[in-house]
């Protein structure tokens, strides 16, 4: 855990132009060079990548999402460099009592995706779990799914014009390529489940080896992106959305050339009837979404 004493020391080195002498650092914070050595050897076990030469010390630029870029939430931000699964992770969280959270790795050995497909990072992209506990029925899974693909849908467009479409169940596609995925899962009784997991893995500096078309936000922007930004953005407008949740099927669809009711579901024309496929359902033989 990064203490107060640490965080002003990073205050210090994200405020230099440039490499800060050693000397200048434990002046300017009134300690001893051993107490300077110990605040950056914190720094660096917190995962800042602290570099250090007879220049002095700097911080190497990163965008990783770590808890202290989110102020006010870092208690709630759990950031890990390797980690089995961030749902997994979230759901054991949740069943001790999170909340509300952010569950964050750099790379998972056995993440997940819709149909327990596993989900592949090359490195630099955005993976996480929100813990969220809106008044939502179970019913409503499908709602909460395309809440937060919408949500990432506004975030990118906000940060960096970005334009993506929503595809039901779980995906955020430019075009006919795949920029991310949503997993949403429920835990607890189906009329008022406890808690639910939203898990998101999105390409952001990287482009995972699947087998279908896939985009990155970097190459889409054209530019440097942040995953630390888009987490916040993304985070914030689920969170907004869960504490008041009022599922409005035309919001999705703005973003979609799919069509949806209030739960969630796909809706689709057979044979002269509107059907709704709902989320976790069986497809009908010969119609695809």
């Amino acid at each position: 855990m990064v203490n107060e004493e640490t965080l002003l020391l990073l205050r210090h080195l994200k405020q230099s132009e440039g490499p800060v002498s050693g000397v200048a650092l434990a002046r300017q914070l009134g300690v001893s060079r051993v107490a300077l050595w110990k605040r950056f050897e914190a720094l660096r076990a917190a995962g800042y990548p602290v570099e250090a030469d007879r220049t002095g010390y700097r911080l190497r630029d990163s965008d990783k999402p770590l808890p202290w870029e989110f102020p006010g939430d870092e208690a709630k931000t759990f950031h890990f460099e390797t980690l089995s699964s961030t749902m997994d992770e979230a759901m054991r969280l949740g069943f001790e009592g999170l909340t509300e959270g952010a569950v964050v790795a750099e790379r998972q050995s056995a993440g997940r995706g819709r149909q327990d497909r596993p989900w592949e990072s090359a490195g630099g992209d955005l993976l996480v779990t929100l813990v969220v506990r809106p008044a939502l029925p179970l019913s409503f899974v499908g709602a909460l799914g395309l809440e937060a693909l919408a949500a990432l849908a506004e975030t990118l467009d906000a940060l960096y014009h970005i334009e993506v479409a929503l595809k039901w169940p779980n995906d955020l596609v430019a075009g006919d390529r795949k920029v991310a995925g949503v997993l949403v899962e429920a835990f607890g009784a189906a009329d008022r489940p406890q808690f639910y997991t939203v898990g998101l893995g999105l390409n952001v500096h990287s482009l995972p080896d699947l087998d279908r078309p896939v985009a990155s936000v970097e190459a889409l922007g054209g530019r440097a992106v942040d995953r630390r930004a888009i987490l916040a953005g993304w985070r914030r407008r689920v969170g907004a959305w869960c504490a008041a949740p009022v599922p409005v099927p035309a919001r999705w669809s703005a973003r979609s050339p799919q069509k949806f009711d209030r739960t969630g579901s796909l809706l689709l024309d057979h044979e002269g009837t509107t059907v709704p496929l709902r989320y976790g359902e069986t497809r009908i033989p010969g119609v695809t979404p």
